[in-house]
């Protein structure tokens, strides 16, 4: 059997943004400062605390419709290309301008999906979680591809 060595005892430090509560902060030479009236203040080396985020909840709803209007980003891009030759005879009689108006608004729409999530995001900012999940729960009525769940006769 082995003998235990008796070990020395070694300084214990915590890491780095860790503290211990219920002691007195240890200020440092190089974390004092000279008020103008002369008293010795600690300078805040640690940053404000982060604000809340979402909760797990809150993110895996985010995820959840962000893979929805994924899909549905695909889904019209898919109908977009199907229909293509039947909107460019459509657009051909329609002159020019009206032509590429056209073929604009009819390729914009795999873009709308992006373009909802993303303005939701950014006017439910500040905390307002049931505005965000009421206007992603809307959209995903709204832009739901019909023309992928309706099917053609043969």
């Amino acid at each position: 059997m082995r003998k235990k060595k008796e070990q020395a005892a070694r300084d214990s430090t915590l890491a780095s943004g860790w503290k211990v509560e219920g002691e007195e902060p240890i200020v440092s030479a190089e974390e004092d400062t000279v008020a103008p009236e002369g008293q010795v203040t600690q300078v805040a080396s640690d940053a404000e605390p982060a604000a809340p985020g979402l909760s797990n909840g809150a993110l895996v709803t985010l995820g959840v419709f962000g893979g929805l209007y994924l899909l549905y980003v695909w889904g019209w891009f898919i109908i977009a290309q199907a229909y293509a030759s039947v909107n460019a005879m459509a657009a051909a009689g329609s002159g020019t301008i009206g032509g590429v108006l056209q073929q604009i608004v009819f390729w914009a729409a795999p873009l709308a999906p992006v373009l909802w999530f993303g303005l939701s995001l950014l006017f439910s900012r500040g905390g307002r979680t049931r505005r965000l999940v009421l206007f992603l729960f809307i959209g995903a009525i709204v832009l739901m591809p019909l023309p992928m769940l309706i099917a053609r006769g043969s």
